[in-house]
């Protein structure tokens, strides 16, 4: 393609390069805390009445459905993430753990399952462990993302002897 002047070809090129990195960011919004490379799968009716009862603290129940969700699909990180969540909140850390390593196995960018990891290592009293999640999140999440600020903001709570809310 020819350019009349320099001015019409930086033009054309600022606007792929905005456009390009437009739709990085909205791909990695969607991905549900998982890494880019992560498969896109369907979820199914289980998953969601699982996510459901887990807003309402309902975690029990929560773990059944993550259950029957999991033996339709067991590649699927976020399953494990929410398994590895529900039983944190049930005070099973030994579970809480085998469930987080396999989603973090599934996809190791996989920003909730390290956020929520690092939360059980300060629940254990592993600062060092949890600090470890912080760096990987920060080289994940370069702009910033929640799930660093939540572990972030958890580990000054523990630095200061306080409970995180998370």
């Amino acid at each position: 393609m020819k350019y009349k002047n320099s001015l019409t070809k930086i033009l054309y090129i600022t606007t792929i390069f905005i456009t390009s990195i437009f739709f990085s960011f909205s791909s990695l919004a969607a991905g549900g805390g998982g890494d880019d490379k992560k498969k896109v799968t369907v979820k199914s009716s289980e998953y969601y009445k699982a996510v459901k009862l887990i807003k309402e603290k309902s975690y029990d129940a929560a773990i059944q459905n993550l259950l029957k969700a999991e033996k339709n699909n067991k590649t699927d990180a976020d399953i494990y993430n929410y398994l590895g969540f529900s039983y944190r909140k049930t005070g099973n850390l030994e579970k809480a753990s085998q469930y987080y390593n396999k989603a973090l196995e599934i996809s190791p960018k996989h920003k909730g399952a390290l956020e929520y990891q690092g939360e059980m290592f300060l629940t254990q009293g592993n600062l060092k462990k949890a600090q470890e999640n912080l760096k990987k999140l920060q080289k994940i999440c370069f702009l910033g993302c929640e799930e660093e600020k939540m572990l972030k903001e958890s580990i000054m709570k523990y630095n200061k002897g306080q409970k995180s809310s998370y």
